[in-house]
């Protein structure tokens, strides 16, 4: 049985090294879709309640990524977004890679994978940047 819920979240980003305007700093309307399976449902008869996940997804993941700014570890825009927003720091998240659509569904993933309850397993993580482009991830 599979369970599945989705999320949004606004964030900006850049891609370092991309020959278009991906280059430049920009933002989205994420997408998240979480889907989780258990092979038995739990006492009440769910693969886990939607609430837990939505919370696991909540900590995890959204609070840090939603109104943040995504970027990779070494852009020279990390410590000036850091010093005109010294309130929020933690508001500037770092990847080793360029945060894309698929290094951010692998973290997501990573996030979550290990946080599910006993018998419960991420089956998909799915993140759309826009409508109709998505990058998916299965473990």
């Amino acid at each position: 049985m599979k369970l599945s819920v989705e999320f949004s979240f606004d964030a900006a980003h850049r891609i370092m090294g991309h020959g278009g305007k991906c280059a430049w700093l920009h933002g989205h309307t994420y997408r998240l879709g979480v889907t989780v399976q258990a092979e038995t449902l739990n006492r009440l008869g769910m693969v886990m309640d939607f609430d837990d996940l939505k919370a696991l997804v909540e900590k995890h993941v959204l609070s840090r990524w939603d109104h943040a700014t995504l970027l990779r570890e070494d852009d020279p825009l990390v410590p000036a977004i850091i010093r005109v927003q010294a309130e929020a720091p933690q508001k500037v998240i770092t990847f080793p890679q360029n945060p894309t659509a698929e290094v951010l569904a692998q973290a997501a993933a990573e996030a979550l994978a290990s946080v599910l309850p006993s018998g419960v397993r991420l089956a998909r993580l799915t993140v759309w940047e826009s409508p109709g482009c998505a990058s998916e991830v299965e473990p």
